[in-house]
């Protein structure tokens, strides 16, 4: 209990921190002091990353558990020991749901998120170099124009990069990767694909699959629900049901993740082996 008490102290110091930091550049800048408010949240930001380096620490596996799994899981990405984090809706930024068509659906909010934070944050400093008053006038609306730009696309870096979505029926299997672009594989096909080419799980890069354009792989675990979305999967395509832990996904520098970055390698030159015979 004392080491979970103290991962969840140094968890609420990392992401409480650059909150003050940011808190503190905007009463800064309204008061004119703008170049105190950038000291104090380039400090909150070293301190955030300092606690996070030092004592946010596996207490099963020692190591330093990555800056990127701070929020969104409450197992180890290194050892996939669970932390004993209390759970919380807040902590996951991606959600699964069945809709009323009986689809599935599995996407990440993380891209809107930054897309609300950095144009907030972006337009406070506007409204605070600028007035309230002379915001909405001449240069004032150029900027919030420029804001609401920089804000999307942060936020479509952040959905490229870390995030997707999924869609599943019986008859498909959808998959996006970038916002509105959809690849669309028959499930009938990889059933047959399957017989060549036995699916497996990546605990990277989640269910991996051969299709007939090419080998994908659906970050499952990323997912909230995400369990459900690959137990419907495999069910689909008549393939057993993988054990795999919601919400974990191990980082690359894992021993598991190594192990996992070898048999995916050795599956795609297999399939490029028969493809050749």
């Amino acid at each position: 209990m004392e080491e979970e008490m103290k991962l969840r102290i140094a968890k609420g110091c990392i992401v409480i921190m650059p909150v003050i930091g940011t808190l503190g550049l905007f009463i800064f800048t309204f008061v004119g002091k703008i170049i105190y408010g950038w000291g104090l949240f380039v400090i909150m930001l070293l301190l955030s990353g300092i606690i996070n380096q030092f004592f946010f620490r596996c207490p099963h596996c020692g190591k330093s558990i990555p800056a990127n799994a701070t929020l969104n899981q409450k197992y180890c990405p290194l050892c996939g020991a669970d932390l004993g984090l209390i759970d919380s809706p807040f902590s996951y930024y991606s959600k699964c749901k069945k809709n009323k068509n009986g689809q599935y659906q599995a996407y990440t909010t993380v891209g809107y998120l930054a897309f609300i934070v950095g144009t907030a944050i972006v337009l406070f400093i506007v409204v605070a170099l600028l007035g309230f008053d002379s915001v909405f006038k001449g240069t004032g609306r150029i900027l919030i124009l420029a804001a609401l730009a920089l804000g999307f696309l942060i936020g479509m870096m952040c959905r490229c990069i870390v995030g997707s979505a999924a869609k599943l029926d019986k008859e498909h299997l959808y998959y996006s990767k970038i916002p509105g672009r959809w690849k669309c594989y028959d499930i009938s096909d990889i059933k047959e694909q399957a017989k060549l080419h036995k699916p497996f799980y990546h605990v990277v890069r989640g269910y991996v699959m051969m299709t007939n354009q090419g080998v994908v792989a659906i970050p499952v675990a990323t997912y909230k629900g995400g369990k459900e979305f690959l137990q419907k999967l495999t069910e689909y395509i008549n393939e057993p049901m993988v054990d795999i832990m919601p919400e974990m996904v191990a980082s690359k520098r894992s021993e598991e993740g190594k192990k996992a970055e070898v048999e995916y390698r050795a599956y795609k030159d297999s399939i490029k082996e028969k493809g050749e015979n």
